[in-house]
């Protein structure tokens, strides 16, 4: 028996794993990560049990760290490492998933990569070139009361999200409705949660052609707020929307790409326009047909600095 006579059976296992996996729905677009929006409800699960490693650069500028007229100063720099996991399992119609996330915040040790990649594509360094390097800062003030500050601890564990999705159709043609509440597993005033009770309903669909699948999910975030939260003075609304919209083409030589664009309100009202304004995220996902656990990608700001940011990540679907 040759070699490649005896890697056919293995070659037909990932082929089969690789189409269970596209057969059972659309994977669930990945979150925007920016530290002020990672307190509100994850997006809406897929229903596959995975394991993630995240890192997210992101800076705001020092020309826009203060509002006109004083009432608000941010300090928010640094690098944010997130190991995220989802637990899923059969339940009714449907599938029901808890999603744990283990936050480290340090300095940003990517900055002058970042900057350098920029110097070598000719384009601005979006006000990067204005604040120092390796910069770990973590606080919003407003009225002289601190609504963020994660100066300690280091290491942490967000809100737990526990979700609820009931897919319809196939992996072809379908889609899932459902929701999710994020449960408020620690301290508002150090990134944890918002401290509160937030809420989640969302739906997805999406459709097949032949060069690939179209596909679009939309949301609706409730935000809950305890009595005496610094948080209510600096939302400006209870109640927002985000969406996604997405093709998924392939394989081509084995590999399989996802380009997705979201737009993502904000609650916030702060009177700095690098939190407050609504944000486009573009978001790259690779597969290959060898690997079909294994997923890389990256999402950033897209047209505009709103949401200065990239997050790359790898996650392995069980």
């Amino acid at each position: 028996m040759n070699l490649a006579t005896a890697l056919l059976p293995a070659r037909a296992i990932a082929l089969a794993l690789a189409c269970s996996w596209a057969a059972w729905a659309q994977e669930t677009p990945h979150p925007n990560r920016l530290a002020w929006l990672s307190i509100f409800p994850e997006p809406l699960p897929d229903g596959a049990s995975q394991l993630s490693l995240e890192v997210t650069n992101q800076f705001l500028r020092p020309d826009r760290e203060d509002t006109a007229n004083d009432t608000t100063q941010a300090l928010l720099a640094g690098e944010d490492w997130e190991l995220v996991s989802d637990l899923a399992t059969d339940l009714g119609p449907g599938r029901i998933n808890l999603r744990t996330r283990l936050d480290h915040r340090s300095g940003g040790i990517f900055d002058r990569l970042i900057m350098n990649w920029h110097e070598l594509l000719g384009v601005s360094q979006g006000g990067r070139n204005q604040e120092p390097a390796f910069q770990d800062q973590w606080v919003l003030v407003h009225d002289g009361r601190v609504v963020f500050d994660s100066t300690s601890p280091r290491t942490f564990i967000p809100g737990l999200d526990v979700s609820y999705a009931v897919p319809f159709g196939d992996g072809a043609d379908g889609g899932r409705l459902g929701g999710s509440v994020q449960l408020p597993t620690g301290g508002e005033q150090i990134m944890q949660s918002s401290g509160g009770l937030n809420f989640m309903a969302g739906a997805a669909g999406w459709r097949s052609f032949g060069f690939g699948r179209l596909w679009a999910q939309a949301e609706e975030i409730v935000v809950e707020l305890p009595q005496g939260s610094a948080l209510r003075a600096v939302l400006s609304r209870r109640q927002y929307w985000r969406a996604w919209a997405g093709i998924d083409v392939g394989p081509w030589r084995g590999f399989s790409l996802d380009v997705a664009l979201a737009y993502n309100e904000t609650p916030y009202g702060t009177g700095l326009v690098r939190i407050d304004k609504y944000g486009l995220q573009q978001t790259w996902v690779v597969r290959h047909i060898r690997c079909p656990h294994w997923r890389f990608g990256f999402t950033e700001k897209a047209g505009d600095f709103a949401t200065p940011e990239i997050t790359g990540f790898t996650s392995y679907r069980f």
